[in-house]
């Protein structure tokens, strides 16, 4: 489980999140990250889940899927044209299909709990699937502006500007 504690996150120098309440991501949940473009969404995941989730790396895996994929799909390429030159990764989703399946060999060696952040990815659907159908227990947080749907329950986390360089952030469910 990561726990995100109330208060002031600082993410920039004339931006913040007033985060209201005790935040739970817990494994096998769906978080949907919900607010307008500059709402705060992306520096939450940089300023507030990621922090916690390094800290705590020994006790699960975790997956981040940057909102700019096509800087990471750079470092991924390089990493198999080293580790795995046959594979020749030429698209966003190869490189997305590329950590997923090294997600599932490490998870058949060592099973622990995995959470993904992808931060407005056109292939969202598709990540969820293949997690939905690896049986891996996962933890799935989004943002997204598209229509993504699960049959799932849901929970929300609002972003609501209330001031230029401050966002209000807290959860409801569906």
């Amino acid at each position: 489980m990561i726990k995100i504690a109330p208060g002031i996150v600082s993410c920039w120098q004339d931006f913040s999140l007033l985060i209201e309440q005790e935040l739970f991501f817990l494994p096998e949940n769906i978080y949907y990250l919900q607010g307008e473009n500059g709402s705060g969404k992306s520096s939450f995941i940089k300023h507030s889940l990621l922090p916690v989730l390094e800290t705590k790396r020994n006790l699960f895996y975790f997956l981040y899927l940057q909102q700019l994929f096509h800087l990471q799909g750079y470092a991924i390429k390089s990493h198999s044209a080293f580790y795995k030159p046959e594979l020749k990764l030429k698209s966003e989703w190869d490189c997305i299909q590329y950590l997923l399946h090294n997600l599932s060999e490490i998870y058949a060696i060592e099973p622990k709990p995995v959470y993904c952040l992808v931060d407005e990815n056109l292939h969202l659907a598709e990540i969820y699937h293949y997690l939905k159908e690896s049986s891996i227990p996962f933890c799935l947080i989004f943002c997204e502006h598209s229509s993504f749907s699960v049959t799932e329950e849901v929970n929300i986390i609002n972003f609501q500007l209330i001031a230029p360089n401050q966002s209000r952030v807290y959860e409801t469910t569906i």
